[in-house]
């Protein structure tokens, strides 16, 4: 399929540069010492995404008590389980958000991510749409054909977990004092540790990165575009809009009396 077909040549291009670049430093510096340069510079790039890179991405976006706190599914694999928290804010309530997170999945709304990699190159649905908001315990959220965590539990406007035998997944919507909304998405897994499973790591955490974070970027655009009151020229959240439309009925109120009076 598409999806996997894509995935496969962005692959296969990375080995193909990475090969390049070897013989580049082999073709500069000679066999023995291009190789050693070579391994170096690998060496390099792996240490500082392990120490530094890696750990930030995993908690982009989220607040050091968003990393720390339990959420709905992590009783589902050992305490000390590796993690991953991302989380975004929303200008509008969980009420407009939550539809949104119903439709995800290969061959109903999409991922929201890049299209062109995901949901087999066709485009998110970018409109709520009752068909999709079916979801239910024991459906798969479908990555590919067939592959994908299965739901496990749904509470309306609050939170969908879902997972398999060595993994979760929780999307948490969580409303904000000012009427806004915290979109948080948790990855849990309980892999072996194995060298098959830190090569495997190595290879799809950076892409799994890039591509939640353009989800919660468009869920959020999404969410905040559905939501927006007509002829509104920014962001609002439903607190600002009621103070909007009470100050206006106050002035209306105030011009017919000064009318009346005069």
């Amino acid at each position: 399929m598409h999806t996997m077909r894509t995935v496969a040549l962005i692959l296969l291009a990375g080995v193909l540069v990475g090969l390049l670049v070897l013989v580049a430093l082999v073709m500069w510096f000679g066999l023995a010492f291009g190789i050693g340069v070579g391994a170096a510079i690998a060496a390099g790039i792996v240490g500082v995404y392990v120490v530094a890179l890696g750990p930030r991405q995993r908690r982009w976006g989220a607040t050091d008590e968003e990393v720390r706190r339990r959420l709905p599914g992590d009783d589902a694999l050992r305490a000390n389980a590796p993690s991953t928290t991302r989380a975004i804010t929303i200008s509008t309530s969980p009420e407009n958000v939550f539809p949104w997170l119903l439709q995800i999945g290969f061959g109903r709304g999409g991922w929201y991510s890049y299209d062109w990699i995901d949901n087999d190159g066709k485009r998110s649905v970018e409109q709520i749409d009752p068909a999709l908001q079916r979801l239910a315990v024991g459906d798969r959220i479908e990555m590919l054909p067939g592959v994908g965590p299965v739901v496990r539990e749904i509470v309306p406007d609050r939170h969908i977990v879902s997972g398999g035998d060595r993994d979760s997944w929780c999307l948490l919507v969580e409303p904000m004092r000012d009427g806004r909304t915290r979109l948080i998405s948790r990855w849990r897994q309980d892999w072996p540790k194995d060298l098959a499973t830190k090569v495997w790591i190595c290879i799809v955490d950076p892409g799994a990165f890039l591509m939640e974070q353009r989800m919660l970027r468009n869920m959020r655009d999404l969410a905040e575009r559905s939501a927006r009151p007509t002829g509104l020229g920014r962001r609002s959240v439903p607190g600002e809009w009621a103070e909007a439309c009470g100050s206006l009925r106050r002035r209306t109120s105030e011009t017919t009396d000064a009318a009346k009076r005069s």
